[in-house]
């Protein structure tokens, strides 16, 4: 019944993104991918964040983490009606977080994480633009594989009741677990090479990989994303001043209201009796683009 589940999901999603004829998957095709392969730039962007890792079933506080991290990718922007900008990146990254480990004071007792990450994604934005400024608002989607590293110095406090935490984060330490991230920005452009990008982060990573589970997860989230979508784009098209605001307000809050409801039940809407929570990552970031 599951699997019967997960196929209908699997059509409905297709016959909604079908174009209604070939004429129009042609120019789809022309405009969203072609465009991008022949006509976006070389990327390369550093950002900085700071935040806290979180587990619902994890009973110890987790001490801040500090992360960089660095994307190379492509970058396209399209103006039109004058006054509008449309961002599309398309990016792979890797990046580096650990707990602040010179405030010693701060972090007494509590979990400290060190861990490494790559992964690839998608940002995508509706701005205003003129010849020397430029600001868009996005939202962007990644998977990401995450390492958490296990040493005398980074240590769950030795206490009995510490104990189901340790068993939570043994099944992490040493192996790269599977997740997703998304962020929720804006990019201010002061030149046509150089931007300025800041952004909140929320990131899930999975203490194991449920792939059926996670693939009608994931076709729901993109399912109601899709339609969304289509409709914040006749905003934009009816409102150019106000549509970009809602664009991305609807959008962010889409994200990262899914989010939350799978900070307990890591795939909902599915096998959500007695399921695993995923280990989560929310940080406020602050970078620097270079478009070439």
């Amino acid at each position: 019944m599951k699997r019967f589940a997960f196929i209908l999901l699997f059509f409905i999603a297709s016959s909604l993104f079908a174009q209604d004829d070939k004429s129009r998957y042609t120019d789809y095709i022309d405009e969203n991918v072609l465009d991008f392969i022949y006509k976006s730039r070389p990327m390369i962007e550093i950002n900085y964040g700071l935040g806290t890792p979180k587990h619902e079933k994890i009973i110890g506080e987790f001490a801040n983490i500090g992360s960089w991290d660095i994307k190379l990718g492509k970058s396209e922007q399209k103006n039109y009606n004058n006054v509008l900008v449309d961002l599309t990146e398309r990016y792979m990254f890797g990046g580096y977080f650990s707990s602040d480990q010179q405030d010693y004071s701060s972090n007494e007792n509590k979990i400290l994480t060190d861990a490494y990450r790559f992964g690839f994604g998608s940002r995508d934005g509706v701005g205003y633009g003129g010849s020397f400024l430029s600001v868009i608002p996005y939202v962007s989607q990644d998977f990401v594989w995450t390492k958490l590293n296990n040493n005398d110095s980074l240590a769950i406090p030795d206490d009995e009741y510490y104990e189901n935490d340790t068993s939570i984060l043994d099944d992490y330490y040493g192996t790269f677990r599977f997740g997703d991230k998304a962020s929720y920005g804006v990019k201010l452009e002061l030149i046509s090479s150089f931007q300025v990008n800041a952004y909140y982060e929320t990131s899930v990573v999975y203490r194991r990989h449920l792939f059926w589970y996670w693939s009608g997860s994931f076709i729901v989230s993109q399912v109601g994303f899709n339609i969304l979508n289509y409709f914040t784009d006749d905003i934009v098209d009816s409102s150019p001043i106000l549509g970009p605001i809602f664009n991305f307000a609807l959008k962010a809050g889409y994200q990262y209201g899914y989010y939350l409801l799978r900070k307990e039940h890591m795939n909902w809407p599915f096998n959500t009796s007695g399921e695993e929570a995923p280990l989560t990552f929310e940080t406020v970031n602050i970078g620097v683009s270079f478009v070439f």
